[in-house]
């Protein structure tokens, strides 16, 4: 089957195809299209590694509130810990809570709060991190 076109000036021709401003606006949607989709995928990985990083300086104040509360003998403190290679300045402090009582209105005493922070700079700025928990002093005292 045969294409016919009507020309401007009046006399039939036969199709032949696209003409080059159809091919050139062609490429140029399908251009933008990909940019897109590019951009898409570049903000997504950085968004992955920015999360492998934090989750990697959560387990480390997981293991630093861990370690800390094990101490056989709790006191207050504050401490810093020197950046390693990955930039990360930790710090932990640790405080005797006084006035905590339990359901019953009886103190509880020998408690300590611990927190870590940890501080980076990720290129755009500062962030920080804290984690705390609450242990008792004689919890992992030898019995």
């Amino acid at each position: 089957m045969k294409t016919l076109r009507l020309c401007t000036h009046g006399s039939v021709k036969k199709g032949r195809g696209m003409t080059l401003l159809e091919v050139v606006l062609a490429l140029a949607v399908f251009s933008i299209a990909a940019l897109a989709l590019v951009g898409t995928l570049n903000k997504i990985a950085e968004t992955a590694v920015e999360s492998q990083i934090i989750l990697e300086i959560e387990q480390s104040l997981e293991s630093l509130i861990d370690e800390y509360g094990k101490m056989p003998q709790m006191r207050n403190l504050e401490e810093d810990i020197k950046p390693g290679a990955d930039g990360v300045v930790y710090r932990v402090k640790i405080e005797q809570i006084k006035d905590m009582k339990n359901k019953e209105g009886q103190f509880l005493n020998d408690m300590f709060k611990i927190q870590a922070f940890a501080k980076w700079n990720d290129g755009s700025g500062v962030i920080e991190l804290e984690a705390e928990s609450l242990r008792y002093a004689g919890a992992f005292l030898p019995k």
